[in-house]
């Protein structure tokens, strides 16, 4: 099959390549900091700096120190021109501005007596000496002409330092909710911005694993202008320790301008690449059935120079056919439909003032959603139709009140809707025959949020020093209202055997609740001469607080659980407030500047995820099991069928219903959030005008890490009641283990958790990144990172609460072990010591481009655990993890993809008729095994296997081929 694969695609490529003969290029914020020099070298001030391109001329005056600067300017090709009497006319051309770039000119002037004009040509430098971040920025080159997924999370790992739980083939990941989980630096913490606007939801992630933030934006690809990824660094507006991802989407310029494109990719366009284990096993991977996708956009002036208007619309139709072991289920495929639509109006009001006005609508659908995890324990009929509608509207107006100060300013709001609807929500849910059946639960959720920010930048001088001050202060709120549970009388019955059964009553709960956050910023740069240096600090409040909330009464019996209402808490329940320096030292060596070295210190603060529903009156769904005899043999609780005054003694996910609505979980005393201390040292050489360097070393250290524990216990309340011991087989290699597990002592269960800080518990990162980047000329251009890294948790007797050396928190009492990036993903953790991604592109002759993408990482760490049932007084069933973290890993991962295109001219519309194929050596390598060796019983001391241990659950997505065609004008 796969040769007859690649011979379709080989055919493919071959008539793609004969099409026309004629080839066009397609062309379409940051700062230029200016400099303006005598023939020998000496500043000159006074004369007049005009930047020209695809928007309103932009004019200032050059300082005393013969500076000049344009700030906020869209991503694009300028010229300056640079006019002072007595002196030649002189116009550079080709000035690159790049996103979140800084892009420098230095002009000499000549002295003229006659008018003259003096055209320099040179291209920019690809280095900035005004360097204060770690991470990567995307030209609108590269979002064209490399083939990628179309998402903005493909482009992400191609960032040195940054790695995903997702291997994304030709899109098919494009749909997750909330976007992959990922870590960059050892944090898991992420920031979602559009145009510099944050559109994160603090509702996802997991904040004791410091895997914090997700989107509910699906982004339509074609709109990207830039995309700037920043890791680390000095940088005053990165908000948190982990990767800050900000989409800069296109405008309308003086030009009109616009594309359509149709893509498809299908399921007999795909290659099979299971292996022989699978096949037994009866694995399916995931695969295609059909990845679609249509739009368009178009953007121009409606007074040139004055007022321009851009839209933009697509859909895209993702249908897969999920992870299963079950070869019969696969007519249960999955098919989500996202629809993103974008508006953007810019007006040039004054010379001095320009006014920017967005709006971006995303719709997700789906109908018969269902996470891979339970994809063979959930027929049709228990599968959710999910929707998530988002608004975002955003105002903006930039101002110069003079050429040595500017202010910009920003409103937004973004309203999110989000639902989980069960196909029947009046039918019970019940479990039997080991797997789910008749219905699910429900889950809706509204998490709007708006932003107001402020920057204003002054430009002076002291001797020979020129400074930059800015300041900033923004402000951001979001409300999380969610309401969840159990569908029909919130009954569900769950059969281990015909002898073993028990019956959940339940009632659903709607639970919100606030968060806010405050941060002011100032800052300076300091240049002089080759040297720059960089000062300033961050301070941020982040807090959240409960809101009224509810817990619904049970509808068969609500003498059991009646509805209870919260009134909210009075106060913050949860205050972080953080001091952050920051600052960084470059210094370029020569007149050319074509080296530049430099270092820089961060103190980052982890952004405040959900924590705060930890804190309300009722916190999650709630309610009693009962031993269930099922009488009739319906599989469905029936009145009779328990008794309701003998309850099992555990509370349905750990909450005592009887305590609601007071808050059952408490917070300690002085909690906060991990902080992250950063050292980067690093170098940048400029090799020739068009090909750059870049390495940094980074040092990182993190405390305060956060954890839970039943209130009332203690290291001292467990005790130590035996070894769960036995063999397992990995790799072909037979390994014996015997692991400790503890009982708690308390004389009850605990109602609820403690949330503290663990003592003396941090993490140490090392991490060494190269890059190389070649813009395009001469026919080529490259983008190249490698990225290596020790992530590692240290930890003492004082930081150890649960002796339990629980596997879904990477073995938390390890010493000197690696430390794992957490996914939501069953089986999976994310870290790897080694990553690089190579992306290129070459333009052969008769105008045929070639594009490349080739990715690899070490493979991902596999953890064995064995589940123990302690029989204590919670009925704990921890998973202890077997070995440490790192010690077996699955094999290294590789991914080639090729896009091939040629383009043509018809009139005034360029057509461009494309080619990829996505995993071109048709890799198969294992993502996820199952990794439960099997229970330990503490009563009979004895290990029942798993027959599931180490079998397939996730395996890389075979190649395929997408074709596409393409028309601008």
């Amino acid at each position: 099959m796969w040769r007859s694969f690649l011979a379709r695609v080989l055919i493919w490529f071959v008539a793609l390549a004969g099409l026309g003969l004629y080839a066009t290029a397609q062309t379409n914020a940051g700062s230029v900091y200016g400099t303006v020099t005598d023939e020998q070298g000496s500043a000159l001030p006074g004369g007049t700096a005009t930047l020209t391109g695809p928007t309103a001329p932009m004019t200032t005056t050059v300082d005393a120190g013969g500076q000049f600067r344009f700030l906020k300017v869209p991503p694009g090709k300028y010229s300056v021109v640079l006019t002072m009497p007595g002196f030649a006319t002189v116009t550079q051309e080709n000035v690159i501005v790049v996103l979140s770039r800084n892009t420098n000119v230095e002009v000499k002037m000549r002295i003229s007596n006659v008018q003259e004009n003096v055209v320099v040509s040179g291209a920019t430098p690809l280095i900035d000496t005004r360097k204060v971040e770690t991470g990567a920025t995307f030209s609108h080159d590269e979002l064209t002409e490399i083939p990628t997924a179309r998402n903005v999370w493909n482009l992400i790992q191609q960032v040195p330092g940054v790695q995903l739980d997702t291997v994304d083939v030709a899109g098919a990941g494009s749909a997750q909710t909330g976007g992959p989980d990922f870590i960059s630096k050892g944090s898991g913490n992420v920031s979602y911005k559009v145009d510099g606007s944050t559109i994160t939801d603090n509702t996802y992630g997991n904040p004791f694993g410091r895997q914090n933030g997700g989107t509910n934006t699906f982004f339509d690809f074609d709109t990207f202008q830039n995309v700037e990824v920043a890791t680390g660094g000095s940088l005053l507006e990165q908000e948190n320790s982990g990767v800050t991802i900000n989409v800069v989407t296109k405008r309308g310029t003086n030009e009109l301008k616009g594309s359509a494109r149709y893509l498809y990719a299908s399921h007999s366009w795909e290659a099979d690449n299971r292996s022989q284990e699978s096949i037994d096993q009866g694995f399916t991977t995931n695969t295609i059935r059909y990845v679609r996708e249509w739009g368009g956009e178009a953007g121009g002036p409606i007074l040139k120079d004055k007022l321009w208007l851009w839209a933009a619309g697509s859909r895209q139709d993702i249908s897969t056919n999920p992870v299963q072991t079950d070869v019969a289920s696969l007519q249960a495929a999955q098919t989500v439909t996202l629809e993103p639509w974008n508006a953007k109006l810019n007006w040039q009001v004054v010379d001095s003032n320009a006014l920017n006005l967005f709006y971006q609508r995303s719709d997700r659908s789906e109908f018969g959603h269902i996470s891979s995890a339970d994809v063979t324990r959930r027929p049709p009929e228990t599968r959710t139709d999910r929707f998530v509608p988002t608004d975002f509207y955003k105002v903006e107006d930039n101002h110069v009140f003079s050429s040595d100060l500017f202010a910009s300013i920003f409103l937004n709001y973004q309203n999110v809707h989000y639902s989980d609807f069960p196909k029947d929500p009046n039918v019970q849910l019940d479990y039997y025959d080991g797997a789910w059946h008749n219905s699910w639960f429900t889950y809706l959720a509204k998490d709007p949020q708006k932003q107001a920010n402020l920057t204003v930048s002054k430009f002076f001088t002291t001797g020979s020093l020129n400074h930059e001050l800015k300041v900033g202060f923004n402000y951001r709120q979001q409300i999380a209202d969610s309401t969840t549970g159990l569908p029909g009388d919130h009954v569900w019955g769950y059969e281990y055997s015909y002898s073993s059964a028990t019956a959940l009553i339940s009632r659903g709960v709607r639970t919100p609740f606030k968060t806010e956050f405050w941060t002011g910023t100032i800052g300076d740069t300091i240049t002089v001469g080759n040297l720059t240096v960089n000062a300033g600090v961050r301070y941020d409040i982040q807090r959240g607080r409960n809101l009224p909330g509810t817990s619904f009464a049970n509808p068969t019996y609500p003498d059991l659980l009646p509805q209870i209402d919260y009134h909210g808490a009075p106060n913050w329940q949860f205050n972080y407030q953080n001091w952050q320096p920051r600052g960084s030292i470059s210094y370029a060596i020569g007149d050319k500047k074509e080296t530049i070295l430099r270092a820089s210190y961060g103190r980052f603060a982890d952004q405040l995820g959900f924590v705060s529903y930890y804190g309300s009156g009722v916190p999650i769904s709630n309610g009693y099991y009962y031993y269930w005899t099922d009488t009739n043999r319906n599989h469905h609780v029936d009145p009779g069928e328990f008794d309701i005054n003998d309850p099992l003694g555990r509370f349905y996910n750990g909450i005592d219903p009887a305590v609601l609505p007071n808050v059952p979980n408490k917070i300690a005393n002085g909690y906060t959030t991990p902080i992250t201390d950063e050292f980067t040292i690093g170098a940048d050489q400029q090799i020739s005008s068009d090909l750059a360097v870049s390495g940094t070393f980074t040092y990182r250290y993190t405390k305060d890490l956060q954890d839970t524990i039943p209130i009332g216990s203690s290291a001292s309340t467990y005790e130590l009641l035996g070894n769960a011991t036995g063999d397992f087989t990995f790799d072909g290699t037979n390994h014996n283990f015997s692991v400790p597990y503890y009982g708690l002592t308390l004389p009850e269960s605990p109602t609820g958790v403690l949330l503290y800080n663990r003592a003396q518990a941090y993490q140490r990162y090392f991490g060494a990144d190269v890059s190389v980047v070649k813009r395009l000329s001469h026919n080529w251009m490259m983008r190249a990172s490698f990225g290596w890294n020790d992530f590692r948790q240290f930890v003492n007797a004082q930081s150890i609460t649960n002796p339990n050396n629980i596997w879904e928190l990477g073995g938390q009492n390890d010493n000197d072990t690696l430390a794992v990036g957490y996914s939501s993903k069953s089986y999976l953790f994310i870290n790897g010591h080694w990553q690089f991604n190579v992306t290129g592109l070459y333009q052969f002759p008769l105008g045929i481009n070639l594009g490349a993408n080739f990715f690899g990482r070490q493979g991902y760490p596999f953890l064995p655990y064995v589940r123990a049932r302690t029989r204590d007084v919670a009925d704990s069933r921890p998973r202890i993890l077997i070995g440490k973290a790192g010690d077996y890993r699955l094999d290294n991962l590789y991914q080639l993809d090729l896009r091939l295109e040629k383009s043509f001219q018809i009139g005034p519309v360029t057509v461009t008729p494309a080619a990829e194929v996505f995993n071109v050596l048709n890799s198969g390598t294992v993502l996820q095994r199952y990794s439960r060796v099997g229970q330990w019983d503490n009563r009979s001391g004895e290990l029942s296997t798993d027959d599931l241990f180490n079998t397939v659950q996730e395996t890389q997505s075979p190649a395929i081929l997408r074709l596409g065609i393409r028309m601008s004008f």
